[in-house]
């Protein structure tokens, strides 16, 4: 039965099966091809259940997980999905790809993947309801239980709230040593408790060689990485003393990932980006844990781009934020429902007036020193460049692109004035 679904599915939607994975981002495409608001892809859930159902339960992980991920900073679990949950999770991605998303096109038009959206729970029905009913949530809640949360241990449970995802198909150039800092706004672990897990939901085999995430075991325990620093080098500060305790994960379709935020980790992509027909596809992302506090933070922050009306310190509890576990909240799917959690232009604003900030330059700054410097600049300016082509199309028309920046570290922000003063420029017509 599943087989067949798969095949029926593939020849509906799927655009691997037509030889081509990666959406155009030329004018046209963006024209035409592009969807700009909700959007749902008519993929059944995998039995009925009703709104408002808990999500499944998690019996695959044990106390073992727990003190792996306490002890590690990183746990692989094993057969959280079902045959049927990854089935759906694949349909609703084949289906993205298929009819892709205009907040698509920073990542798809920078080739690092093939497909790569930032909270596609907020735009596709289907994503959404895999958070509120799939057994992820329940694995989020109880690997919460490892200790750093007392919060939710004193109360007996753990209440989880889905901050940004981001859907990943096919990584083509890789992510060298990193530590992830787009994690919505929460402190991550800098600067404060405690208050997010990060988490990779797999739906294909790890293919032999290539694009199998490797973590330095115990790294979340650094005391050098800064909270706005991405890329690293392991000969730096205190990552000497981890850089040999290496573990490589070769997750299945249907396997967990989950780490700690300040976990250092890579991913390499397919040699020449040369996937040879198939396809690695991953939801992951970041949930907030108990009781988070909005963090208003000078940053670039592309999971903070909505309306949502709070200021630093606020509790972190809003339909934009929603909550998955013990339960979703009514009310907060309600007002998904109705479109009201995606990107605003107050919440791209908000972002454009954070370009300029130290947080931003430290930034920019670690991609220059850890990657070739040309290349790497033109990867830090792109999304930036694409969010204003973007915006540009709504405001003008689709008029030309003004001057690409200056790829000089000499003269980069001097060019990235240039593009504040662009951006003001336009949301104030």
């Amino acid at each position: 039965m599943i087989d067949d679904k798969k095949a029926e599915t593939a020849a509906k939607y799927d655009p691997s099966a037509r030889g081509n994975v990666r959406p155009g981002t030329g004018f046209v495409d963006l024209l035409t091809n592009y969807a700009w608001g909700q959007q749902s892809p008519n993929v059944a859930l995998p039995y009925p259940i009703a709104p408002g159902t808990p999500p499944e339960a998690a019996p695959m992980v044990t106390q073992e997980h727990l003190d792996t991920l306490a002890r590690d900073g990183v746990v692989h679990i094993k057969g959280v999905l079902s045959d049927e949950w990854v089935q759906y999770l694949r349909d609703i991605t084949d289906w993205q790809i298929a009819h892709p998303h205009i907040w698509a096109v920073p990542g798809v038009a920078s080739g690092l993947y093939d497909y790569i959206q930032r909270s596609t729970w907020t735009t596709n029905t289907g994503f959404a309801d895999f958070l509120y009913h799939s057994p992820v949530a329940s694995v989020l809640a109880k690997t919460a239980e490892c200790g750093w949360f007392p919060e939710g241990d004193a109360r007996g449970f753990h209440e989880i709230r889905v901050s940004t995802d981001l859907l990943m198909v096919n990584p083509n150039k890789g992510f060298k040593w990193h530590q992830d800092n787009q994690n919505g706004p929460l402190t991550s672990g800098h600067g404060g408790k405690l208050d997010a897990l990060r988490f990779w939901v797999t739906m294909d085999e790890t293919p032999a060689g290539y694009g199998a995430p490797v973590y330095l075991r115990k790294s979340h325990e650094n005391k050098f990485v800064d909270k706005d620093v991405v890329f690293v080098k392991l000969d730096e500060g205190d990552l000497p003393q981890y850089a040999d305790d290496v573990v490589e994960f070769r997750p299945g379709a249907g396997d967990m990932l989950i780490w700690h935020p300040r976990s250092v980790h890579k991913v390499d992509g397919a040699p020449n980006g040369d996937w040879q027909g198939r396809k690695r596809r991953v939801l992951g992302g970041t949930v907030a844990v108990d009781d988070a506090l909005y963090q208003g933070k000078k940053k670039a922050n592309f999971a903070d781009m909505g309306s949502h009306g709070m200021v630093h310190g606020d509790p972190l509890k809003s339909p934009y934020y929603p909550i998955i576990y013990p339960n979703s909240d009514p009310a907060e799917r309600a007002f998904r429902a109705d479109g009201k959690v995606g990107r605003s232009f107050e919440g791209f604003r908000r972002m454009v007036g954070t370009l300029f900030s130290s947080e931003n330059l430290q930034l920019f700054s670690s991609w220059s020193n850890v990657l070739k410097e040309g290349q790497k600049i033109k990867e830090v300016n792109e999304p930036f460049l694409w969010r204003r082509k973007v915006e540009e199309a709504v405001q003008t028309g689709f008029r030309r692109q003004r001057t690409m920046l200056n790829q000089n570290l000499d003269r980069q922000e001097k060019s990235f004035e240039k593009v504040r003063e662009a951006f003001t420029e336009t949301l104030s017509r």
